[in-house]
């Protein structure tokens, strides 16, 4: 998979204008295109394993949200709302909607936020670990759940991630925690009209499985997948099975 350089502007005057940076874009053509938006303090890079597993099935998309990866850092915080805008605006800006959505972690209040937002860009939604549940909204409660998973990940996976948050610097991670654990997902799900496929890796202590099956129940229509054997990052430790369950028919058109 060939890498593609992007540039990103970072002045900003009230308005989330920053832009990501495209690091792949490939895959069949014909078939869906699916835009990799990932969680706070990390990159594209953990989709490494996931976007080859899903090329044969369509155009896979990765991008470095602004302050992320390989995309310069705004001049203030980003909100959850301020990424939706900015991943609205780059679908807009390459003529690439509607498409499937797929967020992990904190990528997944983004790409519902977008889909609440603008209905028009989203063909359906790929929730993979979503965060977070209720009673772990706290700085303290949220760093204990991700301490249990770097225990649970596997090696390659942990240098993946560490690697991104020594780029990000605890700074802009501290900036940007608050809006992630204020955002509440549960509030967005019934008034999004796209299938919701929900995926989580069945030893992932962040996305419960009684969290995941609230979400659920409260989606208009969405299925919930669990991944035998995989953690938070589960498209990294199974990207075959995140690959297939994201692309049998049956869950396309999941009710």
């Amino acid at each position: 998979m060939t890498p593609v350089r992007g540039r990103a502007a970072c002045s900003e005057t009230g308005t989330a204008s920053a832009v990501p940076v495209v690091t792949f874009d490939a895959g069949a053509p014909g078939g869906e295109t699916f835009l990799l938006v990932h969680g706070i303090g990390v990159s594209s890079r953990y989709f490494e394993r996931l976007a080859p597993a899903l090329a044969a099935s369509g155009r896979v998309i990765g991008i470095d949200l602004p302050g992320f990866g390989r995309a310069p850092r705004p001049s203030r915080p980003y909100t959850v709302e301020d990424y939706a805008t900015v991943v609205a605006r780059f679908l807009d800006e390459r003529d690439l909607g509607p498409c499937v959505l797929v967020g992990h972690s904190m990528g997944t209040q983004i790409v519902s936020r977008l889909a609440v937002a603008r209905p028009d860009l989203v063909s359906r939604l790929v929730l993979i670990g979503p965060v977070m549940a209720p009673r772990d909204r706290s700085p303290l409660r949220a760093a204990w759940r991700l301490f249990l998973d770097t225990l649970r990940e596997r090696p390659r996976s942990n240098r993946l991630v560490i690697g991104d948050y020594l780029r990000c610097g605890p700074r802009w991670y501290l900036a940007v925690l608050p809006s992630m654990l204020a955002y509440r997902l549960e509030s967005e799900l019934s008034a999004i009209a796209a299938p919701i496929l929900l995926v989580r890796g069945a030893r992932d202590p962040i996305a419960r499985a009684s969290w995941m099956r609230s979400l659920l129940a409260l989606a208009r229509t969405a299925t919930m997948i669990e991944i035998a054997d995989a953690p938070h990052v589960v498209m990294h430790a199974r990207p075959d099975a995140v690959a297939r369950a994201m692309t049998e028919p049956g869950n396309r058109v999941a009710g």
